[in-house]
């Protein structure tokens, strides 16, 4: 009986680059990257240039749109990154800080490794999307608990912007 990985008629049994292994063991792989670790020393750079940050959150949005319907940026990819801008544009205002330098420094990081149309894998062939999809999985699952304590910060914010809303009738 043939093996259907050997087969090349047979695309059941084709490895999709994507599933080989989980994207956050990926993402490790790309962290210790020297692509990755520049991007890290331009986030060191840019970390307190507001204008820089708020230019880069726009690209960001900017990306998101255009690949709407590229399969590696599933919903789940696509709010991982919208809390990683709501939190560094949080922290670029002054609004938020309570996350640690280095996990603002990988957030940061990670959405200019997305930007970039050159990294581990560029993004003009067919899986260019993975390597930043990983980076953004890995950064998030990293530091997770901080974002979550940034998630639950902006909860309370919105209910104590509600709650004065309520007051005034």
């Amino acid at each position: 009986m043939e093996n259907p990985e050997l087969n090349p008629a047979d695309e059941s049994g084709k490895k999709d680059f994507i599933n080989e292994e989980p994207l956050e063991k990926k993402g490790l792989k790309i962290s210790e990257s020297w692509a990755y670790q520049t991007f890290v020393k331009i986030a060191n750079r840019i970390i307190n240039k507001p204008l820089s940050i708020f230019r880069l959150i726009k690209q960001v949005i900017a990306n998101i749109q255009r690949y709407e319907s590229v399969k590696e940026l599933t919903k789940d990819v696509k709010d991982h990154m919208m809390v990683m801008v709501r939190l560094v544009k949080a922290y670029a205002k002054g609004e938020y800080r309570g996350i640690s330098f280095q996990g603002i420094l990988g957030s940061l990081a990670a959405l200019l490794y997305f930007v970039a149309p050159l990294d581990f894998i560029p993004d003009f062939l067919i899986i260019g999307l993975v390597d930043d999809v990983a980076i953004i999985m890995w950064v998030y699952s990293n530091y997770r608990n901080e974002i979550d304590a940034f998630l639950a910060w902006e909860d309370e914010k919105k209910l104590r912007i509600e709650l004065n809303e309520d007051e005034r009738i």
